[in-house]
């Protein structure tokens, strides 16, 4: 994937105050990407993924380790470690918010209860329902409180069948990155500049979709619907964007790749500064180093490249940034009964759609 240009939240006007359909101050945005699945909440508990192998223990081991650098206050993250019927489950989740901090604050404080709960074993199946039925819970949550929105991923390990769920609104990308070879992406954007099919959907319904206006009048920024200044055409909240925003989710599962991988989730604040190749290698260059030094690295270089042609509040982001690395390994007990092979290929993978 491509490094993308800063400017995918709410366009800024000039008092600093959450835009609406006036001039903005703008910076540009990025390329396009691609698209796979989605899911309703009524429709995601019907939906089977490939079976997995259920034992008595975990084969799989996972290391979570995070960093995060505030300018505005408005990125939130969560981690939980359950069981749900008797299999190991570790849950991690990036909420980036934009026209104010309370839309990711309400997911860091309800999100993943409400998942959890929702949940009724530790299968694919059963945990991307899960994530339909939370985001638009919450969705429907925030928008009785705020006009404020948020990104949401959410990616599932269990640990018991080797299996990732991963469920996306927006743009806080996550990519699998295995010990060798290409990385896998796990998300897909949201953003009406980028995404061909969101900007059909939108302008179907009757959407305006148009760039803000710099000081000089011109257009400037990526694509944005009005009201609201919104660039994103999913996420939770967005009040006063209406239903043009929607809250349903891509999902997808998969399979842990035989000889283990590396799960990377952030907000843009690493994404616009930072090409997936260059996180994947940074990862692989600190294997034998902790989950949380290596997420530190990434959010350090990230912040020194977005720094790199001006000194000028060096070290500072220029916009919050969020990582959550989740250090997938087998068990030894598990290694052992693989006879210690160890394949970079992507495991048996299914996208639910």
């Amino acid at each position: 994937a491509n490094r993308r240009p800063k400017g995918a939240g709410r366009a800024r006007i000039e008092t600093g105050a959450p835009a609406r359909a006036g001039r903005a101050e703008i910076e540009t945005a990025g390329p396009a990407r691609a698209s796979e699945g989605e899911i309703a909440p009524s429709e995601a508990k019907a939906i089977k993924g490939d079976e997995a192998t259920v034992t008595d223990e975990p084969n799989w081991v996972c290391e979570v380790g995070q960093a995060q650098r505030d300018l505005k206050g408005e990125d939130c993250f969560d981690t939980r470690r359950v069981t749900l019927s008797g299999e190991d489950v570790a849950v991690i989740m990036v909420a980036d918010g934009h026209g104010g901090s309370a839309a990711s604050r309400h997911c860091r404080k309800h999100l993943l209860d409400y998942y959890i709960a929702a949940a009724g074993d530790g299968s694919a199946a059963s945990l991307l329902g899960a994530g339909a039925t939370a985001c638009q819970q919450v969705h429907e949550e925030v928008k009785r409180i705020t006009n404020a929105g948020s990104t949401v991923t959410i990616i599932a390990l269990n640990l018991t069948r080797g299996e990732l769920a991963v469920v996306n609104l927006g743009d806080s990308e996550a990519w699998l990155v295995p010990p060798s070879g290409s990385s896998v992406r796990l998300s897909e954007d949201h953003r009406l500049d980028t995404s061909e099919p969101e900007r059909a959907r939108v302008r179907g319904m009757g959407g305006h979709l148009s760039h803000a206006r710099n000081r000089a009048g011109d257009p400037a920024g990526p694509l944005r619907l009005w009201p609201g200044g919104v660039a994103q055409a999913r996420s939770v909240g967005d009040a006063d964007v209406g239903d043009y925003i929607l809250a349903r989710p891509y999902v997808r599962s998969l399979c842990v790749p035989t000889g283990g991988c590396d799960v990377v989730v952030a907000s843009d604040g690493i994404w616009d500064a930072l090409y997936s190749s260059a996180v994947a290698s940074s990862l692989r260059s600190m294997r034998r180093q902790s989950a949380s030094q290596a997420a530190t690295a990434i959010i350090d270089r990230a912040i020194n490249q977005r720094h790199a042609y001006d000194c000028h509040g060096y070290l500072q982001p220029r916009d919050d940034t969020t990582i959550l690395v989740m250090r997938i390994r087998r068990s030894n007990s598990a290694a052992d009964v693989a006879g210690g092979g160890a394949s970079s290929g992507g495991g048996c993978g299914c996208v639910v759609s």
